[in-house]
């Protein structure tokens, strides 16, 4: 999909700093994930346009992200999430394009269901340092020696916060994994990855609110989970078996010529 298509929509709303965006910290918030067509989150942005800022990233307002997966040998951290597990992690090194920044992000499930993100300034070639060593063994049930490469994903993410500062959402266009030993990938180019994620003091969302009035609802989505249950075929992976199939189905309803015209 053709970012640029976009353009004239995200041009209408005002532009925000990344530092700017940082005042939307949400340490206590409610997150919602929505799987969506591309052609309805043009309609989202249009209609959302006067409650929003933009966040732009040394000029790019939708920016690159690629991001190198990290799993053991038997592939613990998946199965975690594939057994339902209630606390489990996902380890991963994500370069922000637009800044040049990158970091080792291990990111944790709890009980509660509430996630807390840690990280530390890294490259995946780094990852022999002995603070990296050290910071994921003190985060993790992980060692750095017992993890190897198991996916790479590459998305385009547009950014909106709240004129209150108290909601943050994401867009995530154009998503691209692969398996990086044999380079096989999908490419998740109709679709878009929407999280609405809010302080839990905040009662409402104009981007959910619509949502709804559109008929989509939230629904879970991993893109480590989901890459690794389509491209290592042999995985168990029953439990991300609806998310694949919406995912089929609104490609299929919303890929269809005629849709322009509802």
């Amino acid at each position: 999909m053709d970012i640029s298509k976009i353009s004239p929509i995200t041009n209408k709303f005002k532009r925000i700093s990344l530092k700017e965006a940082e005042k939307a910290q949400l340490m206590q918030r409610v997150d919602s994930k929505y799987i969506l067509p591309f052609e309805v989150s043009k309609e989202v942005l249009e209609n959302v346009v006067g409650s929003y800022f933009i966040v732009d990233n040394n000029g790019y307002v939708v920016p690159e992200y690629i991001s190198d997966y990290f799993d053991t040998p038997e592939f613990n951290m998946y199965l975690d999430h594939q057994n339902k597990r209630p606390r489990r992690y996902k380890i991963r090194v994500r370069n922000y394009c637009a800044s040049g920044d990158s970091f080792l992000e291990i990111k944790l499930r709890t009980p509660s269901g509430k996630t807390v993100k840690k990280r530390i300034s890294a490259r995946t070639n780094d990852l022999n340092n002995e603070n990296i060593i050290d910071f994921v063994a003190s985060k993790s049930p992980y060692i750095i020696d017992e993890l190897s490469k198991t996916l790479v994903t590459r998305f385009e993410r547009l950014t909106l916060v709240s004129h209150d500062f108290n909601e943050r959402i994401t867009f995530d266009f154009n998503l691209y994994i692969t398996l990086p030993n044999t380079g096989q990938s999908i490419n998740y180019e109709n679709i878009s990855i929407v999280e609405v994620k809010r302080s839990k003091f905040k009662s409402n969302s104009e981007v959910a609110k619509l949502l709804k009035i559109l008929g989509f609802r939230p629904k879970g989505f991993s893109k480590y989970s989901i890459g690794c249950a389509l491209l290592y075929p042999n995985f168990k992976s029953n439990n991300f078996k609806k998310t694949l199939l919406y995912i089929k189905k609104i490609q299929d309803e919303y890929t269809q010529p005629n849709y322009a015209n509802r």
